[in-house]
């Protein structure tokens, strides 16, 4: 937890409407953060936001690889929401992958590839979406385990800015990969009477002084923000 009296680590603004002042401002620039949650609870728009917020106002450069959908059916979605990568494509601002890219690769291969993408445009910010889907290729938890220390390393050596997304349990519990992260967010479905609500909490974030409590999330034309509950 950050002090008053300490020295505040730079950050980069999430691009998430309402989360700014949940985490002291942003993310701490060059730590990798992972944003957890079960299907339909808005992964893919908050990893969205916080890459489109980067390229288009932050003035900085990003590598998107989405594994769950094509990276034409992401950039549909995201346009729908007021999104529009592809001018940041073509200028070269933001390197979008595919699972096609990565198919049949090996897990250190996959590092290296990625790495390489954010050489080529001299990027900042790295997003996966989805680290789960990656992660099927582990085929015991050890290896697994090694994966995501090589991912890690690798990604804190290269001063990047990462967000990766993963999938809860059925029961909603975390996969091994959250714990070695610098930060864990978390999007929950609940039943509120006879309707199903979305909501947010901050479950852990190293060096700042985070909201410990749920948030509702609102999701709307605009895409999707968060309010106090």
């Amino acid at each position: 937890m950050a002090t008053s009296g300490s020295k505040q680590p730079p950050r980069i603004e999430p691009g998430v409407r309402g989360l700014d002042s949940l985490i002291e401002g942003g993310f701490i620039i060059g730590d990798v953060h992972i944003l957890a949650g079960g299907p339909g609870t808005g992964k893919t728009i908050f990893s969205s936001h916080f890459a489109y917020n980067a390229i288009s106002k932050l003035g900085k450069r990003a590598v998107y690889a989405t594994f769950e959908e094509s990276a034409e059916y992401f950039k549909r979605n995201a346009k729908q929401f007021g999104m529009d990568f592809s001018p940041y494509e073509k200028s070269g601002k933001i390197r979008i992958l595919d699972l096609d890219t990565l198919r049949g690769k090996g897990l250190e291969s996959n590092i290296s590839l990625l790495l390489a993408a954010l050489e080529e445009i001299e990027g900042e910010i790295l997003v996966i979406d989805s680290l789960t889907a990656l992660l099927m290729a582990c085929e015991t938890s050890f290896e697994l385990r090694s994966f995501m220390k090589t991912l890690y390393r690798s990604v804190k050596n290269n001063g990047t800015t990462a967000l990766m997304t993963v999938s809860t349990t059925s029961e909603g519990k975390l996969g091994p990969e959250t714990f070695l992260v610098d930060s864990v967010m978390l999007l929950e479905n609940w039943m509120d009477k006879f309707e199903f609500k979305t909501r947010f909490i901050v479950l852990k974030m190293r060096g700042t002084d985070h909201s410990r409590k749920y948030h509702s999330v609102i999701l709307s034309p605009e895409g999707l923000s968060i309010s106090k509950y």
